[in-house]
């Protein structure tokens, strides 16, 4: 079928993958490894503390070895919880916990599957390389795509525009106009996609942002991006 794009860039976490369930699933496996009870008023304490560090990660003001250990030590501070473990440790198993889960929001699958047959589709992920690698596999959304591009195995990670030139040239993409991205995050995907001079395609399904200068489209369904391409 005849299309705007050749190629979507799909963000992986809160645009395919219920990042907040996975992340509820390995915090729990997490805290019972160290005796640690757990409950939705911690689990919420940890949530909000890993999204104000990706967001500094994103923009550059903290590296991703500061950010693995931040938010644990943050999240014991606020949740009042003392861990004698060392914490790259708590990382570590948080992270292979992270890498056995895996879950689809409803309708990714099949929007996947509908957009293959308009364009050539690849996930693009700032994730770690062993969570995402694990999380995707076990959805089979590594086999649905026709590739997958991994900020931590690439040495470069959302919005840098080294990140899409690494994926334009690997691709083999002369031409930005034919390229479009669609995910959840204004810092990471939008602005990546307008340093790469790409069609920006805002994935909000709770339609609590109405308009942007970093975005070309907002869609709060996957049914709406097919009025544009």
């Amino acid at each position: 079928m005849n299309s705007r794009f050749t190629t979507v860039l799909l963000d992986a976490d809160e645009t395919l993958l219920d990042f907040h369930a996975d992340e509820k699933f390995a915090l729990k496996a997490t805290m019972d490894d160290f005796g640690l009870e757990w409950t939705e008023e911690k689990n919420d304490i940890y949530l909000m503390e890993n999204l104000l560090l990706w967001k500094a990660f994103e923009k550059g003001e903290i590296t991703r070895q500061q950010l693995w250990r931040l938010r644990f030590q943050n999240f014991f501070e606020k949740a009042h919880l003392t861990v004698d473990e060392d914490l790259d440790r708590i990382n570590e198993m948080y992270v292979r916990h992270l890498s056995e889960s895996g879950t689809f929001i409803d309708g990714a699958c099949e929007f996947v599957k509908r957009l293959k047959t308009f364009a050539r589709v690849y996930i693009t992920t700032n994730g770690l390389t062993v969570s995402q690698t694990g999380r995707l596999k076990n959805t089979g959304l590594d086999r649905l795509a026709d590739g997958v591009y991994i900020s931590q195995l690439m040495g470069c990670a959302k919005p840098s525009k080294e990140y899409f030139d690494y994926i334009f040239n690997e691709l083999g993409i002369n031409d930005p106009s034919k390229v479009a991205i669609v995910g959840d995050s204004l810092t990471s995907d939008m602005q990546g996609g307008r340093n790469a001079g790409i069609t920006t395609c805002l994935f909000n399904p709770k339609g609590d942002i109405k308009e942007s200068p970093l975005c070309d489209y907002i869609i709060r369904d996957y049914d709406n991006f097919f009025g544009i391409i």
